[in-house]
């Protein structure tokens, strides 16, 4: 089955961009991977790695750990942290917009987008109106083509070389096991739940110690 991207370029980094990513990945691979399997086993966490989240167990959100930290294995859980994945208000928006059907104007993500740029300049590479909008249709027309697809890609179909799961949607998994969005894939994550997709293919975050033992079910190709 041949491979086709459903992913458009606006979301993408450059080719170079891409390319030094990649060997960034695999330096920080080759590091914690070895102490992974060194202090934990065969079940230890790998840098970057996909795992298959199911999206009947994603409630909660926690932006803590980046994906440089992909595979941290942590002994402390900032419960305090969490907010419910639903209410970030990308994903509302998003679920808003796809589910309920409201335009994106009304949705408000377009005001929300122009408060953070007047704060900060640019957000994501958008630096004013116009790049919100085109930003917007452009992930009308993602949506479009995984809702005819079925699934959300994962990464290695998407980006050719890609390192792993890096640049996936980002999940740590927490003291029961159950996953926590980690603030990376907002818009991928809203798609698959206002799809009504049973899996989304992640990259891993952070794992709180007890939990390597929930790895396995997770690593369970969809």
């Amino acid at each position: 089955m041949p491979r086709v991207s459903h992913q458009p370029a606006v979301t993408e980094k450059s080719a170079f961009g891409q390319m030094r990513r990649n060997w960034a990945s695999r330096l920080r691979a080759a590091r914690q991977d070895r102490i992974n399997l060194k202090n934990y086993g065969p079940q230890a966490p790998l840098f970057a790695e996909r795992l298959w989240i199911p999206l009947d167990q994603v409630e909660h959100a926690l932006k803590k750990w980046n994906s440089k930290e992909s595979a941290r294995v942590v002994a402390e859980w900032p419960q305090e942290r969490t907010r419910g994945v639903r209410d970030l208000p990308s994903v509302k928006a998003c679920l808003q917009h796809w589910r309920d059907g409201l335009t994106w104007e009304e949705t408000g993500i377009f005001e929300q987008m122009l408060d953070r740029i007047r704060d900060k300049g640019k957000v994501d590479r958008l630096r004013n109106r116009a790049d919100i909008e085109r930003r917007y249709a452009e992930l009308d027309e993602l949506y479009l083509k995984v809702e005819k697809a079925g699934r959300l890609s994962p990464r290695n179909e998407l980006v050719p070389g890609n390192f792993r799961e890096e640049g996936g949607i980002l999940f740590h998994i927490g003291p029961g096991g159950e996953p926590f969005f980690g603030g990376k894939g907002h818009h991928r994550l809203a798609m698959a739940l206002a799809l009504g997709q049973p899996v989304v293919p992640a990259q891993i975050g952070a794992v709180y110690r007890e939990a390597i033992k929930a790895l396995p079910e997770l690593r369970r190709t969809a």
